[in-house]
């Protein structure tokens, strides 16, 4: 067993459902990465993002990704924390991303819907986005209806 996690299962066919319980003397790093785990597997099982900073890989929860983008011919991966460089092409990652919560906005972004903090639809023809992290961006006008699709409750179309 690691020296890192202590794990003990009890089964107990009284208790109603899946429950997991952290105990720890401090919220730290290693308490964050086991929640995220947790809720990754969750979540219906959605995988991870491996991205890149300063040349480390990084293992990004998609809960946890603002948007993709691509910039000077490369994908970019932005959190609220910081930005990363991942080496797959958008329409790559796309494959693996949570369809009820990701929507591709423009040829290059992807925005994760639960990560806006506003949809501005006062200009005639378009929609402002407004990010968590105060970053604006503007959905193009052929990917109006996939946004206005998932925003009332469906999934973006597959293009």
């Amino acid at each position: 067993m690691s020296d890192l996690v202590d794990i003990k299962l009890i089964i107990d066919k009284e208790w109603p459902k899946l429950t997991v319980f952290i105990k720890n003397n401090e919220r730290n790093e290693d308490v964050e990465g086991i929640i995220a785990a947790v809720q990754s597997y969750s979540e219906k099982k959605v995988p991870m993002i491996a991205a890149y900073f300063k040349g480390s890989l990084v293992m990004l929860p998609q809960r946890k990704i603002l948007r993709f983008f691509v910039d000077n011919r490369k994908v970019m991966v932005q959190t609220s924390e910081r930005t990363y460089e991942t080496k797959k092409p958008l329409y790559e990652i796309e494959e693996v991303l949570d369809k009820k919560r990701f929507v591709r906005i423009s040829q290059s972004e992807t925005i994760n819907i639960r990560r806006v903090k506003n949809f501005d639809f006062s200009a005639a023809g378009t929609i402002g986005v407004e990010l968590e992290n105060g970053e604006n961006t503007w959905v193009a006008r052929r990917r109006m209806k996939d946004v206005r699709a998932l925003l009332a409750g469906g999934k973006a179309e597959e293009n």
